[in-house]
């Protein structure tokens, strides 16, 4: 799950609309889930951490409040940034972004039936079985594993969807400001010519460097609380979405012929893959309780 929340977090990272006044379409994204394989991740204490990490980095960007010039042109910047970011043009953005980042990272994801027997039986156990073989194993321990990583990837854009609608607004105002502090009001009014006139070639170069302006940075991080905020709801809804499948078996709830089974097909004794299995457990010491 934490694999999720941070993949959409770089997403979203990378949705920030300052490029996208400076091209009639938005720029091409070519940088590239994870199945909720991190059983120790606690939602709620990862919330907290990201949280207050958030906080203290938008503290190292405070902007300088707006002069009275600035000010005043604010409403005019803030028209033209609504005909550049019109509402919900950053949850459609999100469509094209997962497409174009989320896709060519989720092939680097593991995905099928191995990762299934790594994790109930361990990774030597996995990486010693054919294709065919795991996707055996994997349907004896968990029969709705194909079902269940298809509703994990269906999961990831819905919910890039609704982080890219939570920081439209937030967006939208810093644009305003930064536009309301770059440029003068006829300038503002001159935009709309864009490259063909003075003014659009200014604001050609000023875009790059208002993509990290403290002021937008610090938008930003703003939203980032309430994006990890969205962890605990996250953890609640994929066991929502889950609801109507079986629990996942271990090994030693197989019956004797299944067990018998997966022995036969990993090579190794069933006294072997017990064995496998405590040693994992001890590889991995439990999470100390909460405090």
């Amino acid at each position: 799950m934490r694999k999720i929340a941070v993949l959409l977090a770089a997403t979203a990272g990378l949705g920030a609309p300052a490029s996208l006044a400076a091209q009639d379409a938005p720029p091409p994204m070519t940088v590239g889930e994870g199945l909720p394989d991190d059983e120790g991740d606690a939602p709620s204490d990862d919330a907290s951490e990201m949280a207050a990490l958030a906080g203290m980095m938008g503290g190292m960007f405070k902007a300088e409040p707006l002069t009275a010039e600035q000010q005043a042109r604010l409403p005019q910047a803030e028209a033209l940034i609504a005909q550049l970011i019109p509402e919900g043009a950053m949850a459609e953005m999100s469509q094209a972004m997962f497409g174009n980042i989320l896709g060519p990272l989720e092939s680097l994801m593991p995905t099928g039936a191995k990762p299934v027997v790594a994790e109930r039986l361990g990774p030597v156990v996995a990486e010693s079985l054919s294709e065919e073989q795991a996707v055996e194993v994997a349907s004896l321990l968990d029969p709705d594993w194909k079902e269940r990583e298809s509703r994990v990837k269906s999961l990831v854009p819905e919910m890039l969807t609704e982080v890219m609608g939570l920081m439209e607004p937030t967006m939208r105002k810093a644009m305003s400001e930064l536009y309301a502090i770059r440029f003068t009001s006829g300038e503002l009014t001159d935009i709309s010519g864009f490259f063909a006139t003075d003014t659009g070639a200014k604001y050609a170069r000023e875009s790059f460097s208002m993509t990290s302006d403290p002021r937008l940075i610090a938008a930003s991080m703003e939203m980032m609380p309430a994006l990890f905020g969205m962890m605990g709801d996250m953890e609640q809804r994929m066991k929502e979405r889950m609801a109507d499948l079986g629990e996942p078996r271990s090994f030693a709830a197989l019956s004797n012929k299944e067990r018998g089974r997966v022995a036969e097909l990993t090579g190794l004794s069933v006294e072997e893959i017990e064995s496998n299995l405590e040693a994992q457990t001890i590889m991995v010491p439990p999470a100390p309780p909460a405090e």
